[in-house]
């Protein structure tokens, strides 16, 4: 609220104009009773309804400023807050992501940034001006007749304790409710992501009652939610009424005994309105606050994280000459079993080194820990003999063009997912960046060929397709660093092959660190790291390897025996 003082003020201000003008009617309707009507003062009957008309009319000229801008206000915040929550998300370390859901992520954006926001705009637009209504009225009360006043605050203790009781029950099971909105989006992102695998199972009714069983879950705390407010809403209303009734008691008595005027009675009348409405408002807001601050906590979790990379921080990245060295590097996932352990690497400039072993034996890691996706708990990793943990993240990813074993493509066209490689990337570019990663001809024959959409997660081109594409986003880079995580393992053959190729052409420019599934395109490698359980077993050129390490020799027939049954 900080960044926008001069709003909250206007909005406060119209709020209090507003307020005061509501004092207009009720004074004007005891001048009616009290002296126009009983001394026939035809003259002032015009003067009279003029002056409660135009003060309605001012007071709805305010309230609609105020309207207009509490929601330009609105969205401004949502703007802000949302935007501030995904860059702090989009700069956490990805052992946060590890632990996180998609589900929970996308809950925490799109309902409770709203539902945060709206405890701001309530208490400004809504609370602050409820609050000095009461107030004001209460002091109007007082001043005109303070003991029918102070009958009429009777209620008013039990009322705060209703509202303080109500937020105390309420807090921990809207908690909860937000949590089982959270798992049912959880389940409903993994049922559409998963959706083929569904499919291919015939899962659609073991799915289905999964998620009846999840959103049977939110109804029941939703239901408990509801109850309370069914409840507390009416007692409330129950201790407005029974102030009414005790004006009308003892207004009555008061007025019969000739201690208060009829006029009086009535401006009392229209007044408990102004002292109770507002209150019937902050009952709203105070259900809206309960549940809003319980979101505003899940924001602020993530928000409050220490955690948060900072990609600008250390020295940048210049002339970068490609020697690589692990030297005693360890690591491990959330308190397992040590991924890779002493790990020492060796890779020089422009050399073509690779990484072959099972699954697991930590191959993958090693690009992780290379790229700072992750960051090694012992030991040192350098680039041209500088320390990764002192250069500056941005500057060092720059530096490393980066295919995944899993080809990510965005929801966009195929231009727009190669220029995430480089910008200002002209066509003529895309066009050989896309031959030099053996994609050149299916995009030619794509409707709309570069400009054409990829659908989510790359969903319209075949596993292959997308494989190319991301290879030749990471070409299009032109980094001197290249890592290749089983770049080819979604091709067939004959591309595997014009990849492998290419990439033979390019490692006389570019340092190249490669994992392979397939042991045919590695055995061309400079050097070859053969992996187990998270350590380095030997390591060599091909022909030496296969010589020396039985375990390597035994992994390459497993491999050719593998291509032919593939072939």
């Amino acid at each position: 609220m900080a960044r926008y003082p001069r709003r909250i003020a206007l909005g406060l201000g119209m709020a209090i104009a507003g307020t005061l003008l509501g004092f207009v009617f009720p004074g004007v309707t005891q001048w009616f009773l009290d002296d126009i009507i009983p001394h026939k003062r035809l003259d002032q009957i015009l003067p009279a309804a003029l002056l409660a008309w135009g003060a309605f009319v001012l007071r709805q000229i305010f309230y609609s400023l105020r309207t207009l801008a509490n929601n330009a206000f609105e969205l401004r915040m949502t703007y802000d807050l949302r935007s501030q929550l995904h860059d702090r998300i989009q700069h956490l370390p990805l052992k946060w992501f590890d632990r996180q859901s998609t589900g929970d992520i996308l809950t925490r954006m799109s309902d409770d940034v709203p539902a945060t926001q709206r405890v701001i705009l309530d208490g400004v637009d809504q609370g602050a001006p409820a609050i000095l209504q009461v107030l004001l009225t209460a002091g109007v009360m007082y001043y005109l007749h303070w003991k029918l006043a102070l009958v009429i605050m009777l209620p008013m203790p039990l009322i705060a304790a209703g509202g303080w009781i109500y937020a105390r029950w309420v807090s921990p099971r809207a908690r909860e409710a937000r949590e089982a909105a959270s798992g049912l989006n959880t389940l409903l992102h993994d049922n559409i992501a998963g959706i083929r695998q569904i499919k291919s199972y015939t899962l659609e009714e073991q799915t289905q009652q999964d998620f009846n069983e999840s959103s049977g879950h939110y109804r029941a705390q939703q239901t408990k939610l509801q109850r309370a407010w069914a409840v507390y809403a009416p007692g409330m209303s129950l201790m407005g009424d029974t102030g009414v009734v005790l004006l009308m008691g003892f207004g009555a008595w008061w007025a019969i005994q000739g201690e208060i005027t009829i006029g009086q009675l009535g401006q009392f009348l229209l007044l408990i309105g102004m002292l109770y409405e507002p209150i019937g408002r902050l009952h709203g807001i105070n259900q809206t606050i309960v549940t809003g601050l319980v979101s505003a906590r899940r924001i602020f979790d993530i928000l409050e994280l220490d955690d948060a990379e900072d990609l600008k921080r250390g020295k940048k990245l210049y002339d970068v000459r490609g020697e690589i060295r692990f030297e005693n590097v360890s690591f491990r996932y959330d308190g397992s079993r040590p991924t890779v352990s002493d790990l020492n690497i060796v890779v020089l400039p422009r050399q073509t080194v690779a990484f072959v072993g099972a699954t697991g034996a930590g191959k993958s890691t090693v690009f992780q820990l290379m790229t700072r996706l992750y960051e090694c708990e012992s030991g040192t990793i350098t680039l041209d003999g500088k320390s990764i943990r002192d250069l500056n993240k941005a500057s060092l990813r720059d530096a490393i063009g980066f295919v995944t074993q899993e080809s990510y493509l965005f929801n966009q066209t195929i231009r727009e997912n190669l220029r995430l490689g480089k910008p200002d990337a002209t066509d003529k570019e895309l066009w050989h960046a896309l031959e030099q990663a053996c994609a050149k001809e299916f995009v030619e024959r794509m409707d709309g060929q570069l400009d054409a959409t990829v659908g989510e997660r790359g969903s319209r081109l075949s596993g292959g397709e997308k494989q190319r594409i991301s290879i030749a986003r990471a070409f299009l880079k032109n980094a001197p660093v290249l890592l290749l995580d089983e770049a080819t393992s979604a091709v067939d053959n004959k591309s595997e092959r014009l990849i492998q190729q290419a990439i033979d052409h390019l490692r006389a420019n570019r340092t190249c660190l490669v994992i392979a599934h397939r042991l045919s395109t590695v055995r061309h490698a400079d050097q070859i790291y053969v992996m187990r359980e998270g350590r380095v077993l030997a390591h060599g050129p091909h022909a030496e390897l296969m010589a020396s390490c039985e375990y390597y020799a035994e992994l390459v027939k497993l491999s050719i025996q593998e291509e032919k049954l593939q072939s």
